[in-house]
């Protein structure tokens, strides 16, 4: 049966409707990384082609910061040449439009081995990611005219990855972007009424029904969301109650780089390497913190494969139809 459900912070709905449904492991798509060789040397971003950009930053395997010299690097950040936001004059303009200059930041940080997406990487490489993406947003926050940073990868073409090989990117905006703040000023409404964190309140009740559980370490909890937009659409929420991803402590950088990893592992299984979406949405640069009450919002990560389409009730609503419950999806990854 059909069901409409709302998203409790948010207040959006989607919908629910399983007689479009086919079995779970009818989603496979294409596998992204099939046939792609460890490196190619006609890639941008690959080993020997350095010099092809410029540069902010290399590590090593651990994360330790390397001269830009060195060819023993396993992460990268470069500038994006084709950046969305750039270095600019400042300004905004209203008549009866309004407008404010694209500036801003826009980088792309590099995992080293061309066919090796996160699901396949070493746990240590995906800690030392985590705590590069730590060390830039701790950098722009310095930055007087940003106001957010936002941390995404796109894996393969139907998730708008324009370059195979593994990357993430990074955006510091000088807006709050709306959809973040409605979701901050959703989860502050519920603190005004409730006096807790909604996201915190919702790991209280996914544990104790469990049926869309997915993993529980000692800080993370793994979900297939309740209000979920498309097939497999899984949270990643800190148990400790924190709106900061920068302010994670040493433990929690290992236990996300482990529940990271085997989240996408099993997709990656499951599903034969789905296209792919994740991102950290956290709470603006601590210049914004006058407006957002910190002790009302949660930082989080969202995995979002790509792999039904939007159709004219989608567009024309702004309702997403998903045709399979995510109980039926976490049951499917669990394996039960």
């Amino acid at each position: 049966m059909s069901e409409f459900r709302q998203n409790p912070i948010t207040k959006s709905w989607v919908l629910i409707a399983p007689g479009r449904n086919k079995r779970p492991d009818e989603y496979k798509t294409y596998s992204v990384m099939h046939g792609v060789p460890e490196h190619d040397k006609t890639c941008v971003f690959c080993p020997g082609n350095e010099s092809l950009n410029p540069e902010i930053e290399r590590f090593d395997q651990e994360g330790n910061l390397l001269d830009l010299r060195s060819d023993q690097w396993e992460i990268r950040i470069i500038p994006n040449k084709f950046a969305a936001l750039e270095h600019a004059t400042a300004y905004s303009h209203k008549e009866f439009y309004f407008s404010h200059s694209g500036d801003g930041d826009h980088e792309v940080i590099i995992t080293r081995k061309h066919n090796e997406p996160v699901a396949l990487q070493s746990i240590s490489i995906v800690e030392s990611t985590l705590k590069v993406f730590i060390r830039r947003i701790n950098e722009l926050s310095r930055h007087g005219e940003l106001a957010y940073v936002q941390l995404f990868h796109n894996h393969g073409r139907d998730a708008g990855a324009s370059i195979v090989h593994p990357h993430y990117q990074l955006l510091a905006t000088p807006i709050v972007p709306p959809h973040i703040h409605n979701e901050i000023m959703g989860c502050q409404h519920y603190y005004g009424i409730h006096g807790t964190d909604i996201y915190g309140d919702i790991l209280k009740e996914e544990l104790k029904v469990k049926d869309r559980i997915l993993h529980e370490s000692d800080h993370f909890v793994i979900l297939s969301a309740y209000a979920s937009r498309q097939p497999f659409e899984t949270w990643i929420i800190p148990k400790r109650q924190s709106a900061r991803f920068e302010d994670m402590t040493e433990d929690e950088i290992k236990h996300l780089s482990f529940v990271l990893k085997v989240t996408l592992g099993q997709l990656y299984t499951k599903l034969s390497d789905p296209p792919l979406n994740f991102y950290v949405h956290n709470m603006p640069l601590r210049k914004e913190s006058k407006t957002y009450n910190e002790q009302a919002f949660r930082w989080h990560l969202t995995i979002f494969p790509r792999i039904t389409t939007w159709a004219g009730f989608e567009y024309a609503t702004g309702i997403p139809v998903n045709p399979i419950p995510p109980e039926v999806t976490a049951k499917f990854l669990r394996g039960d």
